[in-house]
């Protein structure tokens, strides 16, 4: 039987498993919808679980906005074993005594968040000179340290002993968690990795309002009345609703759109550099603007949904 691809405008909030990395679980998803055009926010490992945003046609060109958010997560890290990985799924390199005190963790997690760059892992998909990182890596060849700007917002400890710690984080983009635990295990002399981790939230989306994957598949093999694609749809959540949290400018109509660079600054100089503008009377266009340093307005991305 062929299965016909359909354009679908929206955006998926997936309860990803362990286990499968997220490009996998993308196009099991993608299939699932019949989808065009799909593509996921921010990388999960395969070690990971959690909200993963997937977003559909349209809603793709809007995925950077949701990538430079803040994310949440919950994470249990093993104390004592340092791992070529800085996880379960890599090579034990060092085992060490732990032992410190409430103060020197304290101490410690209060170092971390204050960190402004962070060194990217060598098993990762960050690129030097085209290549992933992790294709070096598993060669031991020369890996240079790429330095990331990043911002923790919050590292809260939840509980630890001398065998495991529990924390809280909410971070920036392109923070990872595995070398927060890494560093925090040097810092405390004894080594760490991580064991379990849980993304709890993207931008203002939580994890309680996700679906899983087996939710997705259950539908569609249990549909005997072939509503699939209606059902599957209503889990998607529209462009609106993805956007309401930016600033929005109403115009009466599309031929305005053109007067709106001239005065839009003056008008909205309240607004942050990134907003929305929406045309009064239609629902099916949306544009995002920007405000750049020299305040000149652009208009950053079109959607047109049909």
């Amino acid at each position: 039987m062929i299965m016909y691809k359909k354009n679908i405008n929206g955006v998926l909030l997936l309860d990803k498993p362990i286990g499968l990395s997220s490009n996998k679980i993308l196009q099991k998803v993608k299939k699932i919808f019949c989808a065009k055009k799909a593509g996921y926010i921010g990388t999960l490992d395969p070690l990971a679980s959690g909200i993963l945003p997937i977003c559909f046609g349209e809603c793709t060109k809007f995925s950077d906005y949701l990538s430079n958010s803040n994310k949440r997560y919950y994470v249990i890290a093993k104390l004592g074993i340092t791992t070529s990985t800085y996880d379960s799924y890599g090579i034990i390199l060092k085992n060490q005594i732990v032992k410190f005190s409430l103060f020197k963790l304290y101490e410690s997690l209060k170092i971390i968040k204050n960190q402004l760059f962070q060194v990217t892992p060598s098993y990762s998909a960050v690129k030097y000179q085209g290549r992933p990182l992790y294709k070096y890596a598993i060669k031991n060849d020369f890996i240079p340290k790429i330095l990331r700007k990043i911002k923790i917002h919050q590292l809260n400890l939840i509980k630890y002993n001398s065998k495991f710690i529990e924390l809280d984080i909410i971070c920036s983009k392109g923070t990872y968690i595995r070398r927060i635990i890494h560093d925090l295990g040097k810092l405390l002399q004894c080594g760490a990795h991580v064991i379990f981790l849980r993304r709890l939230q993207v931008h203002s989306y939580k994890i309680h309002e996700t679906f899983t994957f087996e939710q997705l598949n259950y539908i569609i093999k249990n549909d005997f009345n072939k509503n699939h694609n209606i059902i599957l749809n209503s889990f998607l959540l529209s462009i609106k609703n993805i956007f309401f949290t930016l600033p929005e400018v109403i115009i009466p109509n599309y031929n305005n759109i053109i007067n709106i660079k001239n005065n839009i600054f003056y008008s909205y100089k309240k607004y942050p550099s990134i907003f929305r503008i929406t045309i009064q009377n239609n629902n099916k266009i949306f544009i995002m603007a920007k405000i750049d340093k020299k305040k000149n307005i652009f208009f950053y991305k079109f959607l047109n949904i049909n």
